[in-house]
């Protein structure tokens, strides 16, 4: 009785292969192979079940393995867009082009295994066939431009023309339904590609184009120093669409682009964290870790408002909020060419300047002259003082160095009183 499970086995594992069942009964199979077979001592049998299972677990179709892509792809696209609720780290318009940009993506991503699965299906189906695509290319091209607006906003000029674009290629691919300049699907339903598909193609490049110009300008917005990862994350999402061009059957690109907006909203997010709201400089947390990384030589110039408690007492806040930002603006436009502008307190500034040809003597009288021009404006504006000091990891201490900049920009302040 107890060699029954024995020699009734090898039919049960007859009986799997060929109900093609799926495979957690193949591991079901492999395991009790291993627990009647291999630990009996019979190597060879074991084997050769080991060697069935792999061949009929191999066997299934690409288009099973890419109903898991689209399904994953959806699902992570849910779970971003359910994400947004509540989300108080972004403003309004950021999260509702967030949104945007998930949704196409499950939509497109929706539309075209659609379009795939009604490949060769009855006649019936073609105008549901055809409804599916147009709605796909129709909304494709729209991903680089939400993807481009997450990460950098954008003027409503160039926003209102790029929308312009977009809907003339709509209506490229609308028309495309009834004439087949774009795609057509023919008479025994299968999608083909028109002539005019090279259109569809630079509408849908010349997103990418603009996602990539605007994480330029992202980057030195928000002197964001993951602008290398960013563009690998980019990079990651064209060799997905090239292996999906020239290998049409390896169909990963939702996917790829999916893991790409995934990327994309972590960057962003990173972006925000570091920025300081009022003045788009880097925050204090943005500090801490960048000096926490500081291995290079650098100057390190410290700044503080002088008698700015009079300006928010005599002024009201809304006028100390926008000197603030006029500072900011003046340091940004001084120094931001040649290392990184921080906020660190709450009129409190630093840069730290990394490029070994940065002469932050001339810079700094760059940034008075700058404050003069302002403060011709805005007679308001206080002045500023600022100490520097030189840093060098090899001889240097990083807090010694930032005490003598702060020692030094307290002398400057004693001497405007």
């Amino acid at each position: 009785m107890g060699d029954a499970p024995c020699n009734h086995f090898p039919a049960f594992v007859e009986i799997c292969h060929i109900c093609n069942f799926s495979y957690v009964t193949q591991l079901f199979i492999l395991f009790f192979s291993w627990y009647h077979y291999y630990k009996k001592g019979e190597f060879a049998l074991f084997k050769l079940i080991c060697r069935d299972c792999l061949s009929t677990a191999s066997t299934i179709s690409m288009n099973e393995l890419y109903t898991a892509n689209i399904a994953l792809s959806v699902f992570a696209m849910a779970i971003m867009l359910f994400s947004l609720r509540g989300d108080i780290s972004q403003s309004k318009i950021r999260n509702l082009l967030c949104g945007g940009l998930y949704a196409t993506i499950a939509i497109c991503a929706l539309c075209e295994w659609s379009g795939v699965q009604m490949d060769g299906t009855p006649p019936a189906l073609i105008p549901l066939h055809i409804a599916v695509k147009t709605i796909e290319l129709s909304l494709a091209p729209l991903i680089g431009l939400f993807a481009g607006c997450v990460i950098h906003p954008c003027p409503r000029k160039v926003v209102h023309r790029l929308l312009c674009l977009a809907g003339f290629h709509a209506l490229l691919v609308l028309l495309s339904a009834f004439t087949g300049l774009i795609f057509y699907v023919d008479g025994q339903n299968f999608y083909h590609h028109g002539l005019l598909y090279v259109l569809y193609m630079l509408a849908y490049g010349g997103s990418m184009v603009f996602f990539l110009v605007q994480i330029w300008f992202a980057c030195r917005a928000y002197q964001y120093t993951g602008g290398t990862q960013l563009m690998l994350a980019t990079l990651f999402v064209l060799l997905g669409l090239m292996v999906q061009l020239f290998l049409p059957m390896v169909k990963i690109d939702w996917i790829t682009i999916s893991c790409g907006a995934l990327m994309m909203s972590k960057f962003s997010s990173d972006m925000v964290l570091q920025t300081d709201g009022l003045t788009q400089l880097v925050n204090r947390l943005g500090y801490e870790h960048y000096l926490a990384r500081l291995r290079v030589p650098a100057t390190i110039l410290m700044f503080d408002v002088d008698r700015f408690k009079d300006v928010n007492d005599c002024h009201g806040h809304l006028m100390g909020d926008a000197c603030l930002r006029t500072i900011a603006g003046c340091i940004r436009r001084a120094y931001g060419n040649y290392g990184t502008c921080f906020r660190i307190g709450g009129d409190e500034f630093c840069v730290i300047l990394t490029r070994r040809n940065a002469q932050y003597n001339t810079m700094t009288e760059i940034f008075q002259h700058l404050m003069d021009a302002a403060r011709a404006e805005n007679p308001v504006l206080p002045m500023v003082s600022v100490g520097c000091s030189h840093f060098n990891p090899s001889t240097d201490d990083l807090a010694d160095s930032l005490a003598r900049a702060d020692a030094r920009m307290y002398q400057n302040k004693e001497a405007h009183r």
